[in-house]
Parts: C-alpha cells; sequence; structure tokens
C-alpha cells in the first residue's frame, strides 16, 4: 500500500454558482480521508487508492453542475510537520 499526501483544487468555469460544486466536493472529499481545508487548495493523506477513489467521486459530482478544473498533486514523500516548521521559521 503506497501512502500518499495530496493537494487539490477545484474551479468551477462557466459557472452562476461556483460555492456548491466546490463545498460539495470537499464534503465528499472529508468524509472519505483525512483532508484539511486552506485557502486555495484542500490538502490530505491516505492510501493512494483511497485517495484516487475519493478524488474520483467528488470531481464527478462537481462536474454535475457543469464545466470544473481539478489541479492535483501528489507525492509519496512529503516532510514531516517537524520539517515543515523548520522550513516555515523566519529568520531576520
Amino acid at each position: 500500500m503506497i501512502e500518499v499526501t495530496f493537494q487539490v483544487s477545484l474551479y468551477p468555469i462557466s459557472q452562476q454558482d461556483i460555492y456548491t460544486p466546490i463545498n460539495e466536493f470537499i464534503e465528499l472529499m472529508k468524509k472519505k480521508l483525512h483532508a484539511e481545508v486552506h485557502e486555495t487548495s484542500t490538502i490530505g493523506w491516505g492510501d493512494l487508492d483511497s485517495v484516487l477513489e475519493a478524488i474520483k467521486i467528488a470531481y464527478t459530482k462537481a462536474c454535475e453542475h457543469g464545466e470544473a478544473v481539478m489541479v492535483l498533486t501528489l507525492s509519496n514523500n512529503c516532510p514531516t510537520a517537524e520539517e515543515l516548521h523548520k522550513l516555515n521559521e523566519h529568520k531576520d
């Protein structure tokens, strides 16, 4: 089993209501995976099969509302929380 971290962004296009597809997309992702919503993307982790299946379901649902672009990044080797903290320290 491959464990991955993912970052995904959904961009509904040519739609008057962009919030419904985005909110449904996030809801479905959070039901199936460990996911955190950030300003411009959702970030989470899980085994590769579960991540891809959840993204497939969520994107399919979002597309029911109209056209949408999705950007997905997968990694099987992301830094730990401690490593991220060190990377984000401000040194003035």
